[in-house]
Protein backbone atom coordinates (compact mmCIF):
# COMPACT_ATOMS: atom_id res chain seq x y z
CA UNK A 1 0.00 0.00 0.00
CA UNK A 2 1.32 3.45 -0.89
CA UNK A 3 2.53 5.63 1.95
CA UNK A 4 0.19 8.58 2.59
CA UNK A 5 0.60 11.99 4.13
CA UNK A 6 0.63 11.37 7.88
CA UNK A 7 -0.11 13.34 11.03
CA UNK A 8 2.26 13.30 13.98
CA UNK A 9 1.26 10.55 16.38
CA UNK A 10 1.94 12.99 19.22
CA UNK A 11 -0.61 15.42 17.76
CA UNK A 12 -3.14 12.62 17.35
CA UNK A 13 -2.77 11.42 20.92
CA UNK A 14 -2.99 14.98 22.21
CA UNK A 15 -6.27 15.49 20.35
CA UNK A 16 -7.71 12.30 21.81
CA UNK A 17 -6.57 13.23 25.30
CA UNK A 18 -8.19 16.64 24.91
CA UNK A 19 -11.57 14.97 24.60
CA UNK A 20 -12.81 13.93 21.14
CA UNK A 21 -13.83 17.44 20.15
CA UNK A 22 -11.33 18.05 17.35
CA UNK A 23 -12.61 21.59 17.40
CA UNK A 24 -9.56 23.87 17.62
CA UNK A 25 -6.85 23.81 14.97
CA UNK A 26 -3.32 23.05 16.15
CA UNK A 27 -0.83 25.89 15.79
CA UNK A 28 2.88 25.80 15.04
CA UNK A 29 5.38 27.88 13.12
CA UNK A 30 5.76 25.12 10.55
CA UNK A 31 2.04 24.74 9.92
CA UNK A 32 1.61 28.51 9.70
CA UNK A 33 4.22 28.71 6.96
CA UNK A 34 2.96 25.73 4.97
CA UNK A 35 0.09 26.05 2.45
CA UNK A 36 -3.22 24.97 3.90
CA UNK A 37 -4.43 21.58 2.62
CA UNK A 38 -7.86 21.46 1.03
CA UNK A 39 -10.38 18.72 1.81
CA UNK A 40 -13.63 17.91 -0.02
CA UNK A 41 -16.61 16.02 1.39
CA UNK A 42 -18.74 13.85 -0.90
CA UNK A 43 -21.50 11.36 -0.26
CA UNK A 44 -24.83 10.98 1.49
CA UNK A 45 -26.51 12.03 4.75
CA UNK A 46 -23.80 10.30 6.82
CA UNK A 47 -21.37 12.71 5.15
CA UNK A 48 -23.51 15.84 4.81
CA UNK A 49 -24.48 16.20 8.46
CA UNK A 50 -27.98 14.83 9.15
CA UNK A 51 -28.45 14.68 12.92
CA UNK A 52 -25.57 17.07 13.64
CA UNK A 53 -27.68 20.25 13.93
CA UNK A 54 -26.71 23.83 12.99
CA UNK A 55 -27.65 23.15 9.36
CA UNK A 56 -26.57 25.60 6.67
CA UNK A 57 -29.58 24.47 4.63
CA UNK A 58 -32.12 21.65 4.57
CA UNK A 59 -32.09 20.50 0.97
CA UNK A 60 -28.90 18.51 1.51
CA UNK A 61 -28.84 18.88 5.32
CA UNK A 62 -25.25 20.07 5.42
CA UNK A 63 -23.83 20.88 8.84
CA UNK A 64 -20.51 22.34 10.02
CA UNK A 65 -20.66 19.75 12.81
CA UNK A 66 -20.13 16.80 10.46
CA UNK A 67 -16.98 14.68 10.67
CA UNK A 68 -15.25 16.24 7.65
CA UNK A 69 -15.49 19.81 8.90
CA UNK A 70 -14.30 18.76 12.36
CA UNK A 71 -11.17 17.13 10.95
CA UNK A 72 -10.51 19.98 8.52
CA UNK A 73 -10.80 22.54 11.33
CA UNK A 74 -8.49 20.53 13.59
CA UNK A 75 -5.87 20.33 10.84
CA UNK A 76 -6.20 23.94 9.74
CA UNK A 77 -7.41 22.90 6.28
CA UNK A 78 -9.85 24.59 3.95
CA UNK A 79 -12.95 22.54 3.32
CA UNK A 80 -15.83 22.12 0.87
CA UNK A 81 -18.94 20.10 1.73
CA UNK A 82 -20.60 18.80 -1.45
CA UNK A 83 -22.32 15.83 0.23
CA UNK A 84 -26.09 15.64 0.15
CA UNK A 85 -28.72 13.81 2.16
CA UNK A 86 -30.24 10.98 0.16
CA UNK A 87 -27.17 10.80 -2.07
CA UNK A 88 -26.35 7.73 -4.13
CA UNK A 89 -23.23 6.85 -6.11
CA UNK A 90 -24.69 8.32 -9.30
CA UNK A 91 -25.01 11.74 -7.63
CA UNK A 92 -21.23 11.99 -7.33
CA UNK A 93 -20.91 11.96 -11.11
CA UNK A 94 -24.23 13.43 -12.25
CA UNK A 95 -26.42 16.45 -11.35
CA UNK A 96 -29.32 15.83 -8.99
CA UNK A 97 -32.69 17.51 -8.61
CA UNK A 98 -33.53 18.59 -5.06
CA UNK A 99 -37.07 18.64 -3.73
CA UNK A 100 -40.22 19.46 -5.66
CA UNK A 101 -40.39 22.03 -8.42
CA UNK A 102 -42.39 25.25 -8.10
CA UNK A 103 -44.12 27.59 -10.56
CA UNK A 104 -43.55 31.32 -11.02
CA UNK A 105 -45.47 33.68 -13.32
CA UNK A 106 -44.31 37.09 -14.47
CA UNK A 107 -45.09 39.60 -17.23
CA UNK A 108 -42.25 41.40 -19.02
CA UNK A 109 -42.08 43.87 -21.90
CA UNK A 110 -40.17 42.41 -24.81
CA UNK A 111 -38.49 44.39 -27.60
CA UNK A 112 -40.64 45.23 -30.60
CA UNK A 113 -40.06 42.70 -33.34
CA UNK A 114 -38.25 40.26 -31.05
CA UNK A 115 -37.65 37.05 -33.01
CA UNK A 116 -37.99 34.84 -29.94
CA UNK A 117 -40.13 36.45 -27.24
CA UNK A 118 -39.87 33.33 -25.04
CA UNK A 119 -36.10 33.52 -25.05
CA UNK A 120 -36.21 37.23 -24.21
CA UNK A 121 -38.62 36.56 -21.35
CA UNK A 122 -36.49 33.71 -20.02
CA UNK A 123 -33.34 35.84 -20.12
CA UNK A 124 -35.06 38.53 -18.06
CA UNK A 125 -36.50 36.01 -15.61
CA UNK A 126 -33.04 34.58 -14.93
CA UNK A 127 -31.56 38.06 -14.56
CA UNK A 128 -34.24 38.84 -11.97
CA UNK A 129 -33.66 35.48 -10.25
CA UNK A 130 -37.36 34.77 -10.54
CA UNK A 131 -36.91 31.24 -9.19
CA UNK A 132 -34.90 32.46 -6.22
CA UNK A 133 -31.29 32.63 -5.08
CA UNK A 134 -29.62 29.28 -4.28
CA UNK A 135 -28.24 28.99 -0.76
CA UNK A 136 -25.21 26.91 -1.80
CA UNK A 137 -22.51 27.53 -4.39
CA UNK A 138 -23.14 24.19 -6.07
CA UNK A 139 -26.93 24.73 -6.29
CA UNK A 140 -28.70 26.33 -9.24
CA UNK A 141 -32.23 26.62 -10.59
CA UNK A 142 -33.31 25.04 -13.84
CA UNK A 143 -35.88 27.24 -15.65
CA UNK A 144 -38.38 25.72 -18.08
CA UNK A 145 -41.36 27.64 -19.49
CA UNK A 146 -44.62 25.75 -19.05
CA UNK A 147 -47.07 28.22 -20.65
CA UNK A 148 -47.04 31.69 -22.17
CA UNK A 149 -49.21 34.38 -23.78
CA UNK A 150 -48.52 37.73 -25.43
CA UNK A 151 -50.43 40.99 -25.77
CA UNK A 152 -48.57 43.52 -27.81
CA UNK A 153 -45.20 44.10 -26.23
CA UNK A 154 -46.26 42.37 -23.03
CA UNK A 155 -45.28 38.73 -22.67
CA UNK A 156 -46.54 36.64 -19.76
CA UNK A 157 -45.15 33.23 -18.96
CA UNK A 158 -45.15 30.63 -16.21
CA UNK A 159 -41.86 28.95 -15.52
CA UNK A 160 -41.15 25.72 -13.69
CA UNK A 161 -38.31 26.18 -11.20
CA UNK A 162 -36.28 23.14 -10.16
CA UNK A 163 -33.46 23.37 -7.63
CA UNK A 164 -30.52 21.28 -8.83
CA UNK A 165 -27.19 20.30 -7.32
CA UNK A 166 -24.27 19.97 -9.68
CA UNK A 167 -22.34 16.66 -9.71
CA UNK A 168 -20.50 16.33 -6.40
CA UNK A 169 -17.28 15.48 -8.22
CA UNK A 170 -17.17 19.04 -9.61
CA UNK A 171 -15.96 20.22 -6.19
CA UNK A 172 -12.78 18.14 -6.58
CA UNK A 173 -9.84 19.81 -8.33
CA UNK A 174 -6.13 19.28 -8.76
CA UNK A 175 -5.70 21.35 -5.59
CA UNK A 176 -7.65 18.83 -3.51
CA UNK A 177 -5.49 17.00 -0.98
CA UNK A 178 -8.06 14.60 0.47
CA UNK A 179 -11.61 13.51 -0.22
CA UNK A 180 -13.89 12.18 2.53
CA UNK A 181 -16.85 10.01 1.54
CA UNK A 182 -19.63 7.98 3.10
CA UNK A 183 -21.81 6.48 0.38
CA UNK A 184 -23.61 3.28 -0.57
CA UNK A 185 -26.36 3.08 2.05
CA UNK A 186 -28.98 4.64 -0.20
CA UNK A 187 -27.87 2.46 -3.11
CA UNK A 188 -28.98 -0.41 -0.87
CA UNK A 189 -32.24 1.39 0.03
CA UNK A 190 -31.29 2.44 3.57
CA UNK A 191 -34.52 4.43 4.02
CA UNK A 192 -36.67 1.42 3.12
CA UNK A 193 -34.83 -0.73 5.67
CA UNK A 194 -35.31 1.89 8.40
CA UNK A 195 -38.99 2.31 7.51
CA UNK A 196 -39.87 -1.37 7.29
CA UNK A 197 -37.68 -2.71 10.09
CA UNK A 198 -37.60 0.07 12.69
CA UNK A 199 -40.65 2.26 12.04
CA UNK A 200 -43.31 -0.16 10.74
CA UNK A 201 -41.70 -3.28 12.26
CA UNK A 202 -43.01 -5.38 9.40
CA UNK A 203 -41.30 -8.76 9.33
CA UNK A 204 -42.18 -9.40 5.68
CA UNK A 205 -41.34 -5.86 4.58
CA UNK A 206 -38.09 -5.88 6.54
CA UNK A 207 -37.01 -9.22 5.09
CA UNK A 208 -37.77 -8.05 1.58
CA UNK A 209 -35.75 -4.86 2.08
CA UNK A 210 -32.72 -6.63 3.55
CA UNK A 211 -32.79 -9.42 0.95
CA UNK A 212 -32.90 -6.77 -1.78
CA UNK A 213 -29.94 -4.94 -0.22
CA UNK A 214 -27.90 -8.16 -0.06
CA UNK A 215 -28.55 -8.78 -3.75
CA UNK A 216 -27.11 -5.33 -4.62
CA UNK A 217 -23.80 -5.61 -2.76
CA UNK A 218 -21.73 -6.88 -5.68
CA UNK A 219 -22.99 -4.13 -7.97
CA UNK A 220 -22.40 -1.51 -5.24
CA UNK A 221 -18.78 -2.62 -4.93
CA UNK A 222 -18.26 -2.40 -8.70
CA UNK A 223 -19.82 1.06 -8.96
CA UNK A 224 -17.97 2.30 -5.87
CA UNK A 225 -14.67 1.43 -7.54
CA UNK A 226 -15.62 3.19 -10.78
CA UNK A 227 -16.94 6.28 -8.98
CA UNK A 228 -14.00 6.76 -6.62
CA UNK A 229 -11.54 6.09 -9.43
CA UNK A 230 -13.16 9.00 -11.29
CA UNK A 231 -12.82 11.20 -8.19
CA UNK A 232 -9.15 10.26 -7.87
CA UNK A 233 -8.55 11.01 -11.56
CA UNK A 234 -10.22 14.41 -11.29
CA UNK A 235 -7.75 15.34 -8.56
CA UNK A 236 -4.92 14.57 -10.96
CA UNK A 237 -4.16 11.44 -8.97
CA UNK A 238 -2.97 13.44 -5.96
CA UNK A 239 -5.88 13.27 -3.50
CA UNK A 240 -6.14 10.60 -0.82
CA UNK A 241 -9.65 9.12 -0.81
CA UNK A 242 -11.10 8.09 2.56
CA UNK A 243 -14.30 6.02 2.45
CA UNK A 244 -15.96 5.86 5.88
CA UNK A 245 -18.30 3.01 6.65
CA UNK A 246 -21.47 3.13 8.72
CA UNK A 247 -21.89 2.40 12.45
CA UNK A 248 -24.03 -0.44 13.76
CA UNK A 249 -27.59 0.84 13.44
CA UNK A 250 -28.96 -1.13 16.40
CA UNK A 251 -27.38 -2.24 19.66
CA UNK A 252 -27.94 -5.98 19.31
CA UNK A 253 -27.20 -8.82 16.88
CA UNK A 254 -30.50 -10.53 17.58
CA UNK A 255 -33.96 -8.98 17.52
CA UNK A 256 -36.96 -10.82 16.13
CA UNK A 257 -39.86 -9.13 14.36
CA UNK A 258 -41.72 -12.43 14.20
CA UNK A 259 -41.20 -15.96 15.40
CA UNK A 260 -39.18 -16.74 12.28
CA UNK A 261 -37.41 -13.54 11.19
CA UNK A 262 -34.47 -12.30 13.24
CA UNK A 263 -34.07 -8.72 11.97
CA UNK A 264 -31.14 -8.02 14.29
CA UNK A 265 -29.12 -10.95 12.98
CA UNK A 266 -29.84 -10.23 9.33
CA UNK A 267 -29.10 -6.50 9.65
CA UNK A 268 -25.79 -7.25 11.38
CA UNK A 269 -24.81 -9.64 8.58
CA UNK A 270 -25.81 -7.10 5.93
CA UNK A 271 -23.74 -4.35 7.53
CA UNK A 272 -20.69 -6.58 7.83
CA UNK A 273 -21.03 -7.66 4.21
CA UNK A 274 -21.31 -4.01 3.22
CA UNK A 275 -18.11 -3.18 5.10
CA UNK A 276 -16.32 -6.10 3.48
CA UNK A 277 -17.44 -5.04 -0.01
CA UNK A 278 -16.35 -1.42 0.50
CA UNK A 279 -13.06 -2.42 2.15
CA UNK A 280 -12.26 -4.78 -0.74
CA UNK A 281 -13.09 -2.07 -3.28
CA UNK A 282 -10.65 0.35 -1.64
CA UNK A 283 -7.88 -2.26 -1.36
CA UNK A 284 -8.25 -3.10 -5.04
CA UNK A 285 -8.24 0.57 -6.04
CA UNK A 286 -5.18 1.28 -3.88
CA UNK A 287 -3.31 -1.61 -5.46
CA UNK A 288 -4.14 -0.88 -9.09
CA UNK A 289 -4.54 2.90 -9.42
CA UNK A 290 -1.46 5.00 -10.26
CA UNK A 291 -0.93 8.36 -8.64
CA UNK A 292 0.28 9.92 -5.41
CA UNK A 293 -3.03 9.67 -3.58
CA UNK A 294 -4.26 6.44 -2.07
CA UNK A 295 -7.52 4.77 -1.10
CA UNK A 296 -8.43 3.97 2.52
CA UNK A 297 -11.52 2.33 4.00
CA UNK A 298 -12.25 3.64 7.50
CA UNK A 299 -14.29 1.26 9.66
CA UNK A 300 -15.93 3.53 12.26
CA UNK A 301 -17.51 0.73 14.30
CA UNK A 302 -14.58 0.45 16.75
CA UNK A 303 -14.76 4.16 17.59
CA UNK A 304 -18.49 3.74 18.13
CA UNK A 305 -17.83 1.00 20.70
CA UNK A 306 -19.16 -1.70 18.38
CA UNK A 307 -22.85 -2.26 19.08
CA UNK A 308 -22.78 -0.14 22.24
CA UNK A 309 -24.20 3.07 20.83
CA UNK A 310 -26.70 1.74 18.29
CA UNK A 311 -30.45 2.28 18.59
CA UNK A 312 -32.48 0.09 20.93
CA UNK A 313 -34.98 -1.60 18.55
CA UNK A 314 -37.43 -2.45 21.34
CA UNK A 315 -40.77 -0.90 20.24
CA UNK A 316 -42.06 0.21 23.65
CA UNK A 317 -40.01 1.66 26.48
CA UNK A 318 -36.78 1.70 24.50
CA UNK A 319 -33.89 3.35 26.33
CA UNK A 320 -31.82 5.31 23.82
CA UNK A 321 -30.01 7.49 26.33
CA UNK A 322 -26.76 5.74 25.39
CA UNK A 323 -27.36 5.86 21.64
CA UNK A 324 -25.17 7.95 19.35
CA UNK A 325 -27.87 7.76 16.69
CA UNK A 326 -31.06 9.83 16.61
CA UNK A 327 -33.85 7.33 17.31
CA UNK A 328 -36.99 6.95 15.24
CA UNK A 329 -39.53 9.50 16.54
CA UNK A 330 -36.75 11.23 18.49
CA UNK A 331 -38.16 14.16 20.47
CA UNK A 332 -37.52 17.48 18.74
CA UNK A 333 -36.01 15.76 15.71
CA UNK A 334 -37.16 15.76 12.09
CA UNK A 335 -37.70 12.71 9.91
CA UNK A 336 -34.47 13.31 7.97
CA UNK A 337 -32.50 13.10 11.22
CA UNK A 338 -33.80 9.69 12.33
CA UNK A 339 -31.15 6.94 12.50
CA UNK A 340 -28.32 9.41 11.86
CA UNK A 341 -25.44 10.33 14.18
CA UNK A 342 -25.99 12.81 16.99
CA UNK A 343 -23.14 15.02 18.21
CA UNK A 344 -21.32 12.12 19.89
CA UNK A 345 -21.68 9.96 16.78
CA UNK A 346 -20.27 12.62 14.49
CA UNK A 347 -17.40 13.06 16.94
CA UNK A 348 -16.66 9.33 16.84
CA UNK A 349 -16.56 9.41 13.03
CA UNK A 350 -14.19 12.38 13.18
CA UNK A 351 -11.84 10.48 15.49
CA UNK A 352 -11.88 7.43 13.22
CA UNK A 353 -11.02 9.56 10.19
CA UNK A 354 -8.41 11.57 12.08
CA UNK A 355 -6.65 8.38 13.17
CA UNK A 356 -6.76 6.95 9.63
CA UNK A 357 -5.03 10.03 8.26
Amino acid sequence: MRRRRALSIVTTLAAVAAGVGLGAPGASAASAAAPKPHYVQLGDSYSAGNGAGSYTEKSCWRSPNNYGQRVATRQGATYTNAACSGGVLDDILQPRTLGSSSLRTRTYRVPVGAVDARAQWLKQAKADKLCGTPTQRDFSYTYSIRSSASAGRLFTATVRCQLTARPQINSVTTSTDAVFVTIGGNDLAFTTIVTQCLALRSASGCKKAIDSANSKLADMKKRTKATLKAVHDRSGGRADIYLLGYPHLINTTSHKLSSTYDFGKELDLLQRRGDNAQRAAMVELDRTTPGKGGFVFVDVKKDWGGLTHGIDPTPLGADNSNSWLVPVLGVGREYSEWVHPNAAGWGANALALYAAM
